[in-house]
């Protein structure tokens, strides 16, 4: 009687579990396709069948999401079922872009003509962004931090690209309801990392295989120019830039500018350092540790070319680098480079400019594209 009972109870059990089991099929909140992220640890992707999560991390707190987008292709009807986030139909078809790297990301996928309206456009060097303001086809919305709410409310947007920066808000603009993407893909350490927010962008544009694509011929090149500056037997010691405003920000040893100038051949001095942003030292700081540096790369934003004579000229005491003194000292002048335009999205072009200035005869018929000698 014990084991009729027992019997009985089994079976009791295993029909209220398959009465409340459901095959993964049935369920639409299942992962419909895998989405491998090789190198950014900004993003994460999450495909179902009716939707496409993609999430954003503080770059501030990585404990944290920034943002999550719950995107929705624009022929489809609104699931009833969706997770927390920002909908966004897709693929987008009118944006307002507040920066320039915004405008080279969207050409390289070959669709700058989504770009409707602009903040800063001075700073911008796609062609197709210039020549628009000029015949009013594209609407200069003035500065990033301040940008006109009614211009935007005009041109009724799909979206609206940003590039967050921590403690500041967007202001009245959030009252708009238009989707703000925020993208701080400059927060990434890896060069790499960076280049593939390429394929973030893709996912709202309906871009996912050209993006795949131009992201593995980048991850091949650079890796490749990587490779041969490897295998020099000398690296040069270098350092950046110049002070501004009584301070000098010099990369942190792990940020993206010191995995760079590693993966070029140079021995960057702060190297061990472990910040992953900038260190504001102080000018004595800096020649105290860079005054017998082999190399000095500047970046610098002005109408004419910075000279040795120029900088001199600007603060005294520069002077007193070896590289300086030397004439090793190398200026990329972005009021016309497109340095910042092609930065995030191929790091593999400057790359092969720093094995140049580095080890020269590793690249021996490859001119300078954004550097050039300070005569």
């Amino acid at each position: 009687m014990n084991l009729l009972k027992l019997y009985t109870s089994i079976v009791l059990v295993l029909i209220l579990v398959g009465c409340n089991s459901k095959p993964a099929n049935q369920d639409s909140k299942n992962v419909k396709d895998s989405y491998e992220i090789h190198y950014a640890k900004g993003f994460q992707v999450k495909k179902f069948a009716d939707y496409t999560e993609v999430s954003v991390v503080n770059p501030w707190d990585t404990t944290k999401l920034l943002q999550k987008y719950i995107l929705v292709k624009k022929n489809r009807k609104l699931p009833a079922d969706l997770p927390k986030g920002t909908i966004v139909r897709v693929p987008l078809n009118k944006v307002i872009t507040y920066n320039a790297i915004h405008c080279s990301t969207l050409k390289e996928l070959a669709s700058i003509g989504i770009v409707k309206g602009v903040c800063e456009p001075q700073y911008i060097k796609t062609e197709e962004v210039i020549e628009g303001v000029k015949t009013g086809s594209i609407t200069d919305l003035g500065l990033a931090s301040n940008p006109d709410v009614e211009k935007i409310i005009m041109l009724s947007p799909d979206a609206i690209l940003t590039s967050p920066i921590s403690g500041q808000a967007y202001g009245s603009v959030t009252n708009t309801n238009i989707p703000m993407i925020e993208t701080p893909d400059y927060t990434e350490p890896h060069p790499l990392g960076r280049a593939e927010w390429i394929r973030f962008y893709s996912l709202f544009i309906d871009k996912e295989q050209l993006a795949d694509s131009l992201f593995n011929i980048t991850v091949t090149n650079y890796n490749n120019i990587k490779k041969i500056a490897s295998e020099v037997s000398k690296r040069p010691t270098v350092f950046t830039d110049m002070r501004y405003m009584g301070s000098w920000n010099m990369p942190g040893g792990k940020s993206y500018m010191a995995n760079m100038l590693a993966d070029g051949g140079g021995s960057y001095l702060w190297a061990d350092d472990n910040t992953t942003t900038f260190l504001p030292l102080s000018f004595e700081s800096v020649l105290d540790k860079a005054g017998d540096a082999d190399v000095w790369l500047i970046r610098y934003y002005v109408s004419d070319d910075i000279t040795y004579k120029s900088l001199e000229k600007e603060y005294k005491p520069y002077s007193y680098f070896r590289a300086f003194k030397e004439k090793n000292v190398y200026g990329c002048n972005t009021s016309y480079s497109s340095y910042y335009d092609d930065l995030p999205i191929h790091p593999d072009y400057i790359l092969k400019d720093f094995v140049k200035v580095f080890h020269p005869a590793l690249f021996p018929d490859y001119q300078l594209k954004y550097y050039k000698e300070l005569e």
